[in-house]
């Protein structure tokens, strides 16, 4: 998982330097949503990838790729009506990230 987490890091670190702080964290925890989805639905459901390669991804990899802390402070920082707006809009790309994730796999496997 410790391997998993440096590339997640390291991903986080680039797209952070590519996107500004706000929009960049909603940005990477909707990706980050959609490749959980996708890992998720494909070691669970369909049985793709061993338990160990699901963590290795999931908690490891997305783990760190993704941050609950940056967006609490974000939000916080926004101010009142826009930190709230910005924390349901967080919630609601995430979860639609994790079903576009399980989507995608479903049709390409044709299910």
């Amino acid at each position: 998982m410790a391997a998993g987490g440096f590339c997640g890091a390291v991903l986080r670190f680039l797209a952070d330097a590519q996107v500004s702080t706000l929009i960049g964290t909603l940005l990477v925890n909707t990706i980050g949503c959609v490749f959980m989805g996708i890992f998720m639905y494909e070691s669970i459901y369909i049985g793709v990838f061993s338990r160990r390669t699901r963590l290795f991804f999931t908690t490891g990899v997305i783990g760190t790729f993704t941050t609950f802390s940056a967006l609490t402070v974000e939000s916080f920082q926004a101010g009142a009506v826009t930190g709230t707006a910005y924390l349901f809009a967080s919630i609601l790309f995430g979860l639609a990230g994790v079903l576009a994730g399980r989507h995608i796999i479903s049709y390409q496997r044709g299910i």
